[in-house]
């Protein structure tokens, strides 16, 4: 009996040198250092989650952001915008939201350089006009500091605009005499007057309403918002701008203390899939361009590319309009004239090395 009870207590306190041993290795290390926070950066989007600037272009941004700070830090959107699309500066400046996205004709007093890539005639592709506009931010306009108060991540501009019509098929300059065409604000607006239409601005959106109504005769706009926005119904033709007659150019902001109360290797991080890899995502509106071109022939729709004598008449009127840029620029401290020849330059440049990003245009 005496012997049987050796065992048991032998047993216990076996088990009780083991329990020791496991709190022992359970314990964390007196030096461990905790992991560290992560930080939140709340990233406004006027664009609705389905639009392809949220979807493909916005989230792809957040979810590198993520990648490359290896979770330290995340973005989170709130379920609707912050601010309406013209107040995104102000609302990221307050500290209403950390990051935003404005179309830089909202700035146009502010952000007069980056408009080179909403010039005629310079846009191949959204991509390639993208990642020159980027480039030449770099190479030209970083010194003339019009972004003070924020700091720039990226840029971006969509595919450009064609001309296009709801009932009579626009053959030359002369066709657009007395049409009512909706525009943008600032460049297509002033583009539009010049050559003889009466220009109806509005936002994207907005457009719909202009021609589900029939307010407007035509409209300048990108093609694949024609089938976004769901107006191929209402368009009887459309004639493609080798370059396009305008484009509409974004700038990627955060708000500076957020910026620099980011880790010096997170900012980095950041910086690495900002920039020209931001730019990059433009290839979105190629694509989406690209489905509505097909939506244009499986409607029937003519879409024609602008003749010789169309061009030659149309690029005679317009070129006040990089007249006007350069003597803006040079004022600003900028060569006008070599920005906008390094730029188109660069956008021709990234189309070649991409072919597939021409969206060339007679169907």
């Amino acid at each position: 009996m005496g012997g049987a009870w050796s065992l048991v207590a032998a047993a216990m306190v076996a088990l009780g040198v083991l329990s020791l041993q496991h709190a022992a290795y359970s314990q964390p290390a007196v030096n461990a250092q905790p992991d560290p926070p992560t930080t939140e950066l709340l990233v406004n989007s006027f664009w609705p989650p389905s639009h392809l600037m949220r979807s493909q272009v916005f989230d792809r941004w957040a979810s590198e952001v993520t990648r490359v700070t290896e979770g330290r830090v995340v973005c989170r959107f709130p379920s609707s915008t912050l601010a309406p699309p013209g107040r995104q500066w102000h609302m990221v400046t307050s500290g209403i939201a950390d990051v935003g996205i404005v179309f830089n004709g909202f700035e146009r007093n502010r952000l007069h350089l980056p408009t080179v890539s909403e010039l005629p005639f310079g846009t191949p592709s959204a991509e390639a006009a993208s990642v020159a506009l980027w480039r030449t931010y770099e190479r030209h306009f970083r010194p003339a500091g019009e972004y003070e108060g924020v700091e720039l991540l990226g840029m971006m501009t969509h595919s450009g605009g064609d001309l296009y019509s709801l009932e009579k098929e626009i053959e030359s300059v002369a066709d657009l005499a007395g049409m009512k065409i909706r525009t943008t604000d600032g460049g297509s607006s002033i583009a539009m007057e010049e050559l003889g239409g009466t220009a109806v601005p509005s936002s994207g959106v907005g457009a719909y309403q202009l021609v589900s109504r029939g307010i407007v005769d035509g409209l300048i706009m990108p093609a694949g918002d024609m089938l976004t926005f769901n107006m191929l119904q209402y368009t009887d033709s459309a004639i493609a701008i080798p370059g396009k007659i305008y484009n509409g150019s974004f700038s990627l902001f955060i708000n500076s203390s957020k910026w620099r109360g980011l880790a010096p290797r997170d900012r980095e991080a950041i910086r690495s899939v900002s920039g020209e890899a931001f730019a990059r995502l433009a290839r979105a509106w190629d694509e989406s361009d690209r489905r509505a071109i097909r939506g244009m022939a499986d409607r029937g729709i003519r879409r024609t590319r602008a003749g010789d004598s169309f061009m030659e008449k149309i690029r005679a009127r317009l070129a006040f309009l990089d007249r006007a840029w350069i003597g803006e620029a040079d004022r600003r401290g900028v060569d006008g004239h070599t920005a906008l020849t390094f730029f188109r330059r660069e956008a021709r440049r990234v189309s070649r090395e991409s072919p597939t990003l021409l969206l060339g245009v007679t169907r």
